[in-house]
């Protein structure tokens, strides 16, 4: 055949792929792994997101309108306003297919080839490839929320150091993915000081600010103060989705929150890829939102009795790991109890043993030794037996 463009080339591998040899091997003999390596939920999504895909409507197999349903981006800007505590008209709302889609929208709006953006890691395997996608290169700047707390003058120092004239964007995960760790508003100032300063965008990834436990996730717009709203407002994206909030991520709906300009431009984007989110999503979306039912206390009760449960697993065994603050994963330091072994032979054992995790490294420089483990995919009981065959993996 003709040759292959150079683009999918370009692309780091995907988070899984030293583990996928393996994987295949065990499906092909027919054993069922717990899988607690990918973010996702057992729950089902509120009743009526589920009554809106089985409804009798031509409408949901028709073409929609490019920016989404107006009722929907109506109802998104209501709800942020309202939970997210900062004001959004319909006109700031972008919907994606996914909030994967939306960032890519994004990224392709607000840099070009030779760009840089600073990533705060722990960060989202994902943006990485996204950025890179563009033309851009990543720096990283290392958090460690809740490991090591950084210091507000800390992060100013490393930000300082990480920006260079060809930064265009910093880019930050909170409710942390993979770690649960929540961005306070010392930091939050930081990072806006910093951006204004140096005239930058900030891409504010929220998508988990619905899933919060003892302490309350304050958006990065809210959380700057009334002083620097309007200066926030203008360079800053928020990025959010209905796979973690409602349990939809088979519909592939997600939302960013920008200035008109950017989302008028990247709409442009989007066109061109998808033309419209699917109708059917849309209405499920959309149901979630207007919904009476207490469908995110109920979810959040669910996950933070497993959270516990896998808290308590994981200190019975001696491996000793932050109890998330929100989210839906644990982000474990191996590193003791890897007996000289590479990361890599756990998880493999891991397999062997019955269980998925996601490898550290895929979520930063400096976490060679550590695992993410998503608590909510499946059930508890079987969450903890996923558990236990990784604490097998350790001992073996």
């Amino acid at each position: 055949m003709s040759r292959l463009g150079r683009g999918a080339a370009t692309l780091r591998k995907g988070v899984f792929a030293a583990l996928e040899e393996r994987i295949a091997e065990v499906a092909r003999a027919g054993r069922a792994l717990v899988p607690l390596h990918i973010g996702d939920t057992h729950v089902l999504p509120p009743p009526a997101s589920r009554d809106a895909l089985v409804r009798e409507d031509a409408a949901l197999f028709r073409y929609g309108p490019t920016g989404g349903l107006p009722a929907l981006r109506e109802a998104l800007a209501d709800y942020v306003t309202k939970r997210r505590g900062y004001p959004v008209r319909a006109d700031e709302v972008l919907l994606g297919a996914g909030g994967t889609h939306a960032l890519h929208c994004v990224a392709r709006v607000l840099l070009d080839p030779g760009d840089e953006v600073v990533l705060l890691s722990p960060y989202w395997p994902l943006a990485p490839g996204i950025f890179e996608a563009q033309g851009a290169t990543c720096v990283e700047v290392p958090l460690d929320l809740g490991h090591a707390p950084l210091s507000p003058e800390g992060l100013r120092e490393r930000l300082d150091r990480a920006i260079g004239p060809r930064t265009r964007a910093i880019y930050f995960v909170s409710p942390g993915n993979p770690d649960g760790a929540i961005l306070g508003p010392e930091l939050a100032a930081v990072i806006h000081e910093v951006a204004r300063g140096n005239d930058l965008w900030v891409l504010a990834d929220e998508v988990y600010a619905d899933v919060t436990y003892e302490r309350a996730h304050v958006a990065f717009r809210a959380a700057v103060g009334p002083a620097s709203a309007e200066d926030a407002a203008q360079r800053t994206v928020s990025l959010y989705s209905f796979s973690k909030s409602f349990a939809l991520a088979g519909q592939r709906v997600g939302f960013a929150v920008a200035p008109p300009a950017v989302v008028a431009a990247a709409l442009r984007i989007s066109t061109h890829t998808v033309f419209n989110v699917p109708v059917a999503s849309q209405n499920a979306a959309l149901a979630a939102l207007v919904s009476p039912s207490p469908f995110l206390e109920g979810t959040r009760a669910a996950y933070l009795e497993t959270r516990d449960a896998v808290a308590s697993a994981l200190a019975e065994a001696g491996v000793v790991a932050r109890t998330p603050e929100a989210g839906v994963y644990f982000f474990v330091d191996l590193g003791p109890h890897l007996a000289g072994r590479e990361l890599s032979e756990v998880l493999l054992r891991g397999i062997d043993e019955g269980v998925l995790v996601a490898p550290g490294p895929a979520f930063g420089a400096g976490y060679e030794a550590r695992v993410r483990i998503c608590f909510t995919s499946v059930p508890r009981d079987r969450t903890l037996l996923g558990i236990s065959a990784l604490l097998r993996a350790l001992a073996s």
